[in-house]
């Protein structure tokens, strides 16, 4: 069941819009600088580091965590982003706390797991196989071109110091979650961002997502998993037009 979230102010003309931007998993906020960049003085961002954050780590209880965070941080409705995995916890929020969020933006992820790339391979092997080198496989598969090799070693560094039983609850409850039910009743603005050389789910799923939300906007990227990062100029197009959908619905 959802927490009780107290009633929050509605976001007004004049205030810069907040951004929680919730990264995927093993994945560091940092991830989100260069689209942060960008947007400075446009929009106040809120990156979290939801896998480092005491458990558990299943994608409710985060989901829940952060709508807490909210209201105490923020007190007011603010604009979600969600990559990855970071997108099923976007997805989880909105259903379960929608008078929490004003718009949506979902980045190479979906509404459940069926037919994603290796996501039990990947399970299986965390307990056997935790430590840099699954880290860093994990990590290259997400860019379709290297990321900065000082960036790549902050990543890595992050991923570090995520505990392996995190990345379990989050995978595993992930795997085991479908969210399709719930795309219809999502009313506010979203915008699906998926870039076209994902080696995890394909652009057709991407579409899938799209138009299961009313008045979802669909937009393709000549990226990888993890556009944030490799076209921060796109995305942060689309977060503005996305925000400028928000103030005209």
């Amino acid at each position: 069941m959802a927490a009780q979230i107290p009633h929050v102010e509605y976001e007004r003309p004049g205030r810069r819009p907040v951004v929680l931007a919730i990264p995927g998993t093993l994945c560091a906020p940092a991830v989100f600088r260069p689209l942060a960049q960008r947007l400075a003085g446009q929009v106040d961002f809120d990156a979290v580091t939801w896998m480092t954050d005491a458990g558990p780590w299943d994608l409710g209880t985060v989901a829940d965590r952060l709508a807490a965070r909210i209201t105490q941080r923020h007190g007011r409705r603010v604009i979600v982003l969600g990559h990855s995995t970071g997108g099923a916890i976007a997805l989880r929020l909105a259903a379960g706390h929608p008078g929490l969020v004003a718009a949506l933006m979902l980045v190479d992820t979906g509404a459940h797991m069926r037919g994603h790339g290796d996501v039990d391979a990947i399970v299986a092997s965390l307990a056997t196989d935790w430590g840099p080198q699954l880290h860093a496989r994990v990590l290259d598969r997400s860019f379709a071109t290297p990321p900065d090799p000082a960036f790549r070693d902050e990543l890595l560094g992050y991923a570090a110091s995520v505990p392996v039983q995190a990345a379990l609850d989050a995978l595993r409850s992930q795997r085991d979650l479908d969210l399709t039910p719930a795309l219809p009743e999502i009313d506010c603005p979203v915008t699906v961002l998926h870039g076209l050389h994902d080696p995890t789910r394909t652009p057709d799923q991407a579409g899938e997502l799209a138009e299961a939300i009313p008045g979802a906007r669909l937009r393709l990227l000549d990226t990888g998993h993890t556009p944030i990062y490799e076209d921060p100029d796109a995305v942060a197009a689309e977060l503005l037009a996305l925000l400028t959908r928000r103030w005209e619905a």
